[in-house]
């Protein structure tokens, strides 16, 4: 789960204003230089699925502002939802290197879980949480590497701890569940499955079947 950020101050249903994009445009083009406009132009066309573009102006702004943050954090969050976790690593990595907060502690986390490197994903997130200890991604993302590590009761609890905060993270309640079913808390973890469902994330069918909630 990336964490992206967008600072811009832009409401995030404007981005998807008709129009929007090519007013940003036309202003470019007028003042190449205007990075803010340049940033704002990226995290438009990342809302309208333009990522290739929008790869492209976030970079054009780190040429003007090579210590922008939320830059930073929006290419190694594309390179996250692409699947691409070398180049998400070594841009969250640039970015730690600048900025050590939270987010950008918290989304390094996250290309070390794709890379499958479950004990940096795991100092990292719980550096982030030092910062920050309500942070509801990171908590749900900690959850999530304790389970692979079959550490139950921690996981559990870190899950536990993210709903608190946020009830609506299906994964969430997807991690609970599976961390209850190991500790034969089995009545708790179905229904945790099924909030899980309801909210949409695809848990396994099978495991449905096996808890008789087809």
């Amino acid at each position: 789960m990336a964490i992206i950020d967008n600072p811009s101050g832009v409401p995030e249903d404007e981005f998807l204003r008709e129009g929007l994009i090519d007013r940003l445009q036309q202003y470019l083009q007028a003042e190449p230089e205007a990075w803010h406009v340049r940033y704002n132009l990226a995290v438009a066309l990342t809302h309208a699925g333009e990522l290739d573009l929008a790869l492209e102006h976030f970079r054009q702004v780190l040429q003007y502002a090579p210590k922008h943050m939320e830059s930073l954090i929006n290419i190694g969050g594309i390179h996250l939802s692409r699947g691409e976790a070398d180049q998400a690593l070594r841009t969250f990595t640039t970015a730690l290197s600048v900025w050590d907060v939270p987010l950008v502690r918290a989304n390094l986390a996250v290309a070390y879980i794709q890379l499958g490197q479950m004990e940096e994903a795991e100092r990292h997130l719980r550096e982030a949480l030092k910062m920050d200890p309500n942070l509801p991604d990171a908590l749900t993302n900690l959850g999530s590497v304790l389970l692979r590590q079959e550490r139950y009761q921690e996981s559990a609890e870190h899950s536990r701890r993210a709903l608190e905060l946020s009830g609506d993270f299906a994964m969430a309640h997807n991690n609970l569940a599976l961390a209850l079913l190991a500790l034969d808390q089995v009545d708790e973890a179905r229904t945790h499955l099924l909030e899980a469902k309801r909210q949409g994330y695809p848990v396994h069918p099978e495991l449905l079947a096996s808890l008789g909630l087809e």
